[in-house]
């Protein structure tokens, strides 16, 4: 039962959320869920520093596979926008913010559970944040971000804003964890042992993630389906030719695992607040429905990975 719970649990989690909302707005009753979303961001610091109790810090090190992909990546989202720009400006924005966003504070869970490298994912991870806190105000700035809060907005300030955004995610549970390890290592060795939480943690946030995207899309109005629906099509393209497109890169470094999680599993929650600061709010549709695919992409992946270890 224990197992089945494991390989399901995000499939599951992501039900919960949507059903809640369902039953919410159709009785046209407060979703009971909203007023404790805010948490969420508690529980991307708790699981990433549980993540953070386990790694050797020794072997923290770039290898060619992380410039590489990051150059993809930085690369291929600007190459995007290029060649939809021509067709449709909002479907152009939608793709490159999928593709230029960086690898979720999550990855390295899912990462170790399908037996991935950790260190090399974590290693990507806090690469892509800090570049992003960078190249998005710069890219933005190119393309003529055209979002409410944008206008009032200077590079610096952008620049700054973002980097608020990625630093206490990712360096905050890495300075909590060397404090741990230094002056309270009963609680640090407790963490290195019980990696499940920081798993069973993202289902709960998943539940809240889901929970947020399922209201949003019920209360939009519905002249703005169609391009709800394009913002949707989209961030699914976007996500299986991530994962895949990592997994197939990785396998020439032997680390395919860790390089598709690296390019295909998403900070949606800087991806979303990101829409919706420089661009329009159907535009923050794509990074919301992303969280959708990548999970039932991970779920997949785990389902399989258990078939497989059981074989």
């Amino acid at each position: 039962m224990r197992k089945f719970l494991k390989t399901y649990a995000l499939f599951i989690s992501m039900s919960i959320g949507i059903l809640v909302s369902l039953i919410s707005f159709t009785a046209e009753i407060p979703n009971p869920l909203s007023p404790i979303t805010f948490i969420t961001k508690y529980m991307l610091f708790a699981m990433l520093l549980i993540v953070y109790c386990k790694v050797d810090w020794k072997k923290f090190r770039w290898k060619r596979w992380h410039i590489n992909l990051l150059l993809i990546q930085f690369l291929g989202c600007m190459a995007f926008y290029l060649l939809a720009f021509k067709f449709n400006e909002r479907v152009a924005e939608a793709g490159m913010l999928c593709l230029l966003t960086p690898t979720a504070t999550s990855a390295p869970v899912i990462t170790g559970l399908l037996g991935g490298s950790v260190m090399g994912l974590i290693t990507y991870s806090i690469s892509s944040n800090l570049l992003v806190a960078f190249f998005a105000p710069l890219y933005f700035t190119l393309i003529g971000a055209h979002g409410a809060d944008a206008e009032n907005l200077t590079f610096c300030e952008a620049f700054l804003t973002i980097l608020s955004k990625a630093f206490p995610l990712i360096f905050g549970p890495f300075i909590v964890a060397m404090i741990l390890k230094r002056f309270v290592r009963p609680v640090y060795d407790f963490f290195r042992e019980k990696q499940g939480i920081s798993f069973w943690l993202w289902t709960l946030a998943l539940v809240l993630l889901m929970a947020k995207t399922t209201t949003d899309l019920l209360q939009m109005d519905a002249s703005e389906l169609p391009a709800a629906f394009s913002m949707a099509l989209v961030s699914l393209i976007t996500c299986l030719y991530q994962f895949i497109a990592g997994r197939r890169f990785g396998r020439s470094y032997h680390n395919r695992v860790a390089s598709g999680q690296a390019y295909g599993q998403k900070n949606t929650i800087l991806a979303i607040w990101m829409a919706q600061t420089f661009f329009t709010p159907i535009v923050a549709i794509a990074p919301a429905t992303y969280v959708l695919w990548q999970n039932l992409v991970n779920s997949w992946q785990l389902s399989r990975h258990r078939r497989l270890q059981e074989k």
